[in-house]
């Protein structure tokens, strides 16, 4: 890659997402919205709650949810407003068995259901069906190989009440690093060892060789892939069934100022997250020459 080839895009600071409290966790809905979760000390209860943000055009919703004690890495929605909060890590119970880390509340902050999704998660998806994808990391696939874990296959999808309903049996995952689900049939991971950008297809599914860098998010829109691990990212493009690095990205605000944060990305859309703020954009704002 020529690293003097550097392409800035625009991100938008999005209105009403403004960070009062600790920042804990971003994300994308399968229908686009922007979902944020806070942990902000509440006067009233003299303990620290978590507020769950939905983010609309000009304003926000925020759902208060007293179970601030969770570690929460992941927020998404189903189709019905339901919210779901997801931990990575997940505790054995006295019996050896796995304690809840995936937790379901009403838009009242009500819980109504709990489950495990196992450990070791590296993302999390809800597709328009209601179901849940989700992506682990090496602690996840190694930890409990010899049994039947569902972390050991790298990928599996859930149904709304925590019932697996597939898993990865093509792939040799040891670390799925970055998920990007489009629809049901219609999602991206991408894998180590291989190194390698997997497109699923309903039944059918396309890989691609991409560099050996890691990323933990991504976006593709035609023959363009950009990929980043928060520090760096990269412009690909698609050469056969290998992406080629084509330029570094730099992010910009609408002022022209250098952004630098967390970045999430799902479908053809990216968020990123500073200490105040957020700023997004989409993939088709922007074209390459």
């Amino acid at each position: 890659m020529d690293t003097s080839n550097t392409l800035k895009i625009h991100l938008d600071r999005v209105t009403a997402s403004q960070v009062t409290g600790k920042h804990v966790a971003t994300g994308l809905t399968i229908s686009g919205q922007i979902m944020m979760i806070e942990d902000i000390y509440d006067t009233k209860r003299r303990r620290n709650v978590l507020h769950v943000h939905r983010l609309h055009d000009q304003w926000r919703t925020t759902t208060i949810v007293a179970q601030a004690e969770i570690d929460f890495s992941y927020v998404d929605s189903f189709s019905d407003g339901r919210i779901l909060l997801v931990a990575s890590r997940c505790d054995d119970d006295v019996d050896g068995s796995w304690l809840p880390n995936a937790f379901i509340y009403d838009q009242a902050g009500h819980l109504l259901d709990s489950y495990c999704l196992d450990d070791g998660i590296q993302n999390v998806h809800v597709d328009e069906k209601n179901q849940i994808w989700v992506s682990y990391f090496d602690e996840g696939v190694f930890a409990d190989s010899a049994t039947t874990s569902i972390g050991s296959f790298g990928l599996a999808v859930f149904d709304e009440f925590g019932q697996v309903i597939f898993k990865n049996k093509d792939y040799p995952i040891d670390d799925c690093y970055a998920l990007n689900v489009c629809g049901s049939d219609d999602a991206w991971f991408f894998y180590h060892p291989d190194y390698r950008v997997v497109h699923l297809q309903g039944e059918r599914s396309t890989s691609y060789q991409v560099p050996t860098r890691h990323f933990s998010d991504f976006v593709v829109q035609g023959e363009y892939l950009i990929s980043t691990d928060n520090e760096h990212t990269y412009l690909l493009q698609q050469e056969g069934d290998t992406y080629i690095e084509k330029a570094r990205i730099l992010f910009e605000s609408e002022k022209g100022t250098p952004l630098q944060g967390t970045i999430k990305m799902r479908q053809n859309r990216i968020v990123l997250s500073t200490d105040t703020r957020l700023y997004a954009g989409t993939f088709t704002d922007f074209v390459p020459e």
